[in-house]
């Protein structure tokens, strides 16, 4: 069984594909490893790229999908085939240096953390003109005993450079398919349940331009970052009350932002007053949480998980 499992998303990465394998088969030194491509439907020819590079890896498979379901659904399919202790999370766009994943393994084992996070270092050149330098030594780093309020309060986390523990990626029940994508869910769902995190301050892999991310569109952006937030309010009331109050007043954050740019169907007086008092460290209501949910349910063309997804053939 392998040490480590990375585990990769893939929507129309056809491009950049090459130079993430070469980026991963550059591991020093290499892990005892498996790799783990999940296509998602990729209209161009991502999947041939994938046959054709990823014999530069050893154990590799690829998923197959019939269906675009988002990655939430693709890494969760990707996580259940995972054998190793380990899995290592980043995205198809996303070149990571080259001691990265051994530095990252390292960090865990001396802070006895159940999960590590990596910078993602974004850059506007493409991908043949990008070649991420060995970091050398280990960056600075923070290590948390309460890993919700460093995701809660920190820099962001909502670019995939993760190292965590196969068992608590499945004790979190890895992503939440009620939301198409992951990048706001999967930290907060980790967090909840971890131990102990480490935040690594320093670059470890870099994401050169590839066009259009998921991320982009504001208003599915809105949408699922609000669920991500008020769904793990409502699955975890067992949350001390310090977190939960930090919960409701980003979720009433981000209703206002909506309202004012995504034209949320939301009373605009009603959210500045809930958003003001959340920012002053007050209560917001579950009232005006529920009626925030049910305006950003009702907007128009946003991206859900299917009900049924196809089943994914394999190689």
């Amino acid at each position: 069984m392998p040490d480590i499992s990375f585990v990769i998303p893939v929507y129309n990465k056809a491009d950049i594909l090459p130079h993430l394998i070469r980026a991963l088969a550059r591991q020093v030194p290499q892990p005892d490893a498996e790799y783990i491509f999940v296509d998602d439907a990729s209209s161009d020819a991502s999947v041939a790229v994938l046959e054709r590079e990823a014999s530069a890896l050893p154990a590799a498979t690829i998923l197959r999908n019939a269906t675009n379901a988002g990655p939430s659904v693709r890494l969760n399919q990707g996580a259940a085939q995972a054998r190793g202790r380990l899995l290592c999370l980043i995205d198809a766009d996303e070149l990571i240096a080259p001691d990265a994943v051994a530095l990252m393994r390292q960090a865990m084992q001396q802070h006895t953390a159940d999960m590590v996070h990596g910078k993602v270092i974004r850059s506007e050149q493409p991908a043949e003109t990008v070649t991420p330098a060995p970091l050398g030594t280990m960056p600075d780093c923070v290590v948390s005993d309460r890993p919700l309020q460093m995701v809660l309060t920190g820099r962001g986390f909502v670019r995939m450079a993760w190292l965590v523990e196969t068992a608590l990626f499945r004790a979190a029940g890895g992503c939440d398919e009620r939301l198409f994508i992951q990048d706001e869910s999967l930290p907060l769902r980790l967090a909840a349940r971890a131990r102990r995190m480490v935040d690594f301050r320093g670059g470890v892999c870099y994401a050169p331009h590839v066009g259009s991310h998921l991320s982009a569109d504001k208003r599915q952006q809105h949408h699922d970052r609000f669920f991500a937030y008020y769904n793990l309010l409502r699955d975890l009331p067992a949350l001390p009350a310090a977190d939960r109050r930090r919960i409701a007043a980003t979720c009433a954050s981000i209703a206002w932002k909506a309202a004012q740019r995504s034209s949320l169907p939301l009373a605009r007086i009603t959210g500045l007053v809930a958003y003001l008092r959340g920012k002053a460290g007050l209560s917001v209501s579950a009232d005006f949480l529920d009626r925030a949910a049910a305006a950003f349910r009702s907007l128009p063309g946003i991206r859900h998980t299917p009900v049924s997804a196809s089943r994914s053939t394999a190689s």
